[in-house]
């Protein structure tokens, strides 16, 4: 093991922290799938260099046993990984571990609860209206949001979630949830993929009703009936409902048909070779480039 099994991760991580503030001029339906792409791709390469080193570290402690197991079991050269390096990986990789079982346990109740409830109308005055994927699932609504909406914002509330029911976003969703739980730096570029499903589900239901400043409207009252009293406007900026109302009372953004795939095929390129570089580089750096330097 050398500094250069660090070195993926490392490249991930800047990628994934810069994705997170530098919005991406594509349309959402990209942005959200870039987004999702590059923070499940963090966290694999979070967890193979962990186990990586881990394993290795292990390997050190029992030459004996490491002798006798397969050579495909242990990756990297035959230099021992010290405790210092060894023993706080191998710990944080656990509490890793255990972080994302424990978030898409979570996520997994809070879906099958959601999918329980979805057969009938939330009692509350507070319109709510929630998508459920699964074969139980369907769009999760309160009695508040069949009350207080119109029958034209009431189509936008349903065409807005069945927008994320047949795109699937609560995997994408689940992605950054986890992702974020495992790597607190995430947040930020989580945040910006809720905001991107969001904006995807927007674009969606306004070309379905035909209605840019409709799809607004709707949108502004809701959250504008969540705001707490006491707090002047909160509602209106959680969620980002401003970028999502000045968003769809300007042009609708281009569908970036050739751009777009373009550019989520070379990030996935860039970040599978990086997190599968994870497994490699440390071989690769002590057969290949390590002699090379001493021979310059």
């Amino acid at each position: 093991m050398n500094v250069l099994t660090f070195l993926p991760l490392g490249l991930m991580a800047a990628l994934s922290v810069v994705l997170g503030v530098a919005p991406l001029p594509v349309h959402p339906v990209w942005t959200a799938r870039l987004l999702a792409t590059t923070g499940a791709m963090t966290a694999v390469a979070a967890l193979g260099t962990g186990v990586f080193v881990a394993v290795n570290h292990a390997a050190s402690l029992a030459p004996e046993v490491a002798a006798r197991l397969p050579e495909w079991v242990l990756f990297g050269d035959d230099r021992p990984v010290p405790g210092a390096v060894g023993v706080p990986v191998a710990v944080l990789t656990v509490v890793g571990l255990l972080v994302v079982v424990r978030a898409s346990v979570r996520w997994r109740r809070e879906l099958r609860a959601a999918g329980d409830a979805a057969g009938r109308p939330l009692e509350t005055s507070l319109p709510i209206a929630v998508a459920v994927p699964g074969r139980r699932g369907g769009v999760l609504v309160s009695r508040g949001l069949l009350h207080d909406l119109a029958p034209e914002e009431l189509r936008v509330v349903f065409e807005h979630e069945g927008s994320h029911l047949r795109h699937r976003h609560h995997r994408y969703l689940a992605a950054g949830t986890v992702a974020a739980a495992l790597l607190p730096f995430l947040r930020p570029l989580e945040a910006r993929l809720r905001l991107a499903v969001e904006r995807w589900a927007d674009e969606d239901t306004a070309e379905a009703v035909g209605d840019r400043a409709l799809v607004a409207r709707t949108i502004a009252k809701v959250a504008l009936a969540h705001r707490p009293a006491t707090v002047p406007a909160a509602g209106f900026a959680d969620s980002g409902v401003v970028q999502r109302v000045e968003a769809l009372l300007d042009t609708p953004p281009a569908k970036n048909t050739v751009t777009g795939p373009l550019l989520l095929l070379g990030n996935g390129f860039v970040t599978g070779s990086l997190t599968a570089a994870t497994l490699q580089l440390d071989h690769a750096a002590a057969s290949v480039l390590l002699p090379l330097l001493a021979l310059s």
